[in-house]
């Protein structure tokens, strides 16, 4: 072979090399699948990206599930319209953003809201002393006479503390209370809740308990386990709304 023969297939070499490079497709252009279990089919041009484009990527599969909306139909505030890894980079970009200030803006709000309930809650605290599955009538020491409604049925009961931490009398309180266990502590309902508004006697540096528990509700599985719990492993949520002293001085949470 002489030299230009040389030179020539290495020059044709170059342009293949080149062409094949130009005709690779942008790995941005590919097709999200419609389904999650697709993943696996796109993984190869998924790999293709940096990686903080790829788990943009996968990040909007997650919250889109694989849907696509028509554009008139898709919230504007959270898009899922895209059909493009480009696309869904772009919007789950945005996402980010938008849904990081709207985090920040909850967090301040919850802040704010707990600076104003920590008076009160210094005030009177509340504690769990005991959780039992039991019968209301039982739980509450009633003895219906002939006639009356016999509330038999299996119910949960929780036994609550309130300690009065002022020097002054308690004369009456309003607010709601619920508990969750360590395996949801970000249930929205709990596992048990009570809302308390009642008139009272509790002296300074004094507590008074009470039972609460929903006749209409039977326990099932979550309950049980929340039973079996330490009182120490109960994550307790207590909300007071009104605090009334003796002599009527009365602290109250904005609502």
């Amino acid at each position: 072979m002489t030299t230009f023969d040389t030179l020539r297939t290495i020059a044709m070499a170059a342009v293949l090399v080149g062409g094949i490079g130009a005709c690779s497709p942008d790995p941005h252009t590919t097709r999200l699948p419609l389904n999650l279990a697709d993943i696996p089919k796109v993984q190869p041009q998924l790999d293709q990206l940096p990686a903080e484009e790829r788990q943009l990527v996968l990040d909007y599969l997650k919250r889109s599930n694989g849907d696509v909306l028509p554009a008139n139909l898709a919230d504007p505030s959270a898009p899922l319209t895209a059909r493009t890894f480009a696309e869904a980079i772009k919007l789950q970009r945005e996402f980010v953003v938008t849904n990081g200030a709207e985090e920040a803006r909850v967090a301040d709000f919850r802040a704010a809201r707990e600076a104003t309930l920590e008076p009160l809650r210094e005030a009177l605290a509340i504690e769990v002393v005991k959780k039992e599955i039991t019968t209301a009538d039982e739980a509450f020491g009633r003895r219906p006479s002939p006639g009356e409604a016999i509330h038999d049925a299996p119910t949960l009961v929780t036994t609550y503390r309130l300690r009065n931490n002022t020097a002054q009398t308690i004369t009456h309180v309003t607010g709601s209370v619920s508990v969750r266990s360590p395996s949801d502590p970000e249930s929205l309902m709990g596992i048990d809740s009570c809302f308390i508004d009642r008139s009272l006697s509790i002296q300074g540096g004094q507590s008074l308990e009470l039972r609460c528990g929903d006749v209409t509700k039977r326990p099932g599985d979550q309950a049980k386990e929340y039973v079996a719990l330490a009182e120490s492993e109960v994550l307790l949520r207590w909300e007071p709304r009104s605090i009334t002293f003796e002599g009527g001085r009365v602290l109250t949470a904005p609502r």
